[in-house]
């Protein structure tokens, strides 16, 4: 009797479930070849939204897919998912300084790359070219601010997570641009209140950025903003230090959205850094989630 509902939960598995799946796929940028993880419904669905997650400085795409958990949308067949590998683990994000120059990623354009996986995808047919998406974190924050703000006719928003403008260039977009913006007010990497760039961690000139203050008036008067619409505080959990507060701002053009974390570091709203990594990072949050909070805000745009 038992053989029936066991048959019946194996059939269930068998086609109840959605998986994703990864592979790294290759594409060929400026004569070379660049290489990136690909996160797929495992069957076809037709074309996607494309979401496109670039690590931090020094990181991996498996390492980037484990905190943001954004195969998650693939497995529900919301979005084919990339995660890009920058040359020597770093992103061209447009920084200029001696340090920054001796990277072997300063030689290479990440634009171009993004571009290029589009392009490739678009061809296949895996992906809705009018529904393409960019966030990072940290030096993959200030990429997809760079991706966005070159490439703007390609992309429906953005969403750098502890990221701000570098002093090294002007967002000057060719249409308005939405987007999202998580900071930690006790970032020690990239300074809430701007300047150099990790400057109590290395002695090293890793560039200069914008405050937060100054990056979100960037993207007022790219969007066409003129006050806030609403703001809102999460501060749910009592002992871990920490308020989200989020800001939606009144935009003519584009929506903008800032979430300013209190007393967080340079982490990933919602993900576990564990002791060592928060000693080194700082406090993540517990209040908000950014990996669920952009792909929300991400949804609610129209299809270029």
């Amino acid at each position: 009797m038992r053989l029936v509902p066991l048959a019946a939960l194996f059939l269930l598995l068998s086609i109840g479930f959605a998986f994703a799946e990864e592979r790294e796929r290759g594409v060929e940028v400026d004569g070379g070849q660049r290489t990136y993880l690909l996160v797929t419904p495992d069957r076809a669905v037709g074309p996607l939204p494309l979401l496109i997650v670039y690590h931090g400085g020094g990181g991996t795409p498996e390492q980037t897919l484990r905190y943001t958990r954004f195969d998650r949308l693939a497995t529900a067949a919301e979005a084919i998912v990339v995660f890009p590998q920058g040359f020597d683990n770093h992103w061209n994000d447009g920084r200029a300084t001696n340090d920054i120059r001796r990277r072997a990623s300063s030689n290479y354009d990440d634009v171009a790359f993004t571009l290029a996986i589009i392009e490739q995808l678009g061809d296949e047919g895996l992906v809705d070219r009018g529904r393409v998406f960019l966030t990072g974190a940290s030096n993959g924050a200030m990429m997809s601010l760079r991706a966005g703000c070159e490439a703007a006719k390609y992309i429906v928003g953005i969403a750098p997570v502890a990221g701000s403008l570098p002093v090294d260039w002007d967002c000057t977009p060719s249409r308005p641009l939405p987007a999202m913006f998580f900071n930690g007010t006790e970032d020690e990497f990239v300074p809430f209140n701007g300047g150099r760039v990790a400057e109590h961690v290395t002695r090293r000139d890793l560039g200069t950025v914008r405050s937060v203050e100054d990056t979100i008036g960037v993207f007022e008067r790219i969007d066409g903003c003129d006050g806030v619409k609403k703001t809102e505080t999460r501060d749910v959990h009592e002992k871990d230090e920490t308020k989200a507060v989020v800001t939606d701002y009144a935009c003519s053009k584009s929506p903008l959205r800032q979430v300013v974390i209190e007393g967080g570091g340079h982490t990933w709203p919602g993900a576990r850094t564990g002791l060592i990594m928060g000693m080194i990072l700082g406090r993540s949050t517990p209040e908000i989630d950014a990996s669920k909070e952009i792909w929300d805000f991400f949804k609610s745009l129209p299809s270029r």
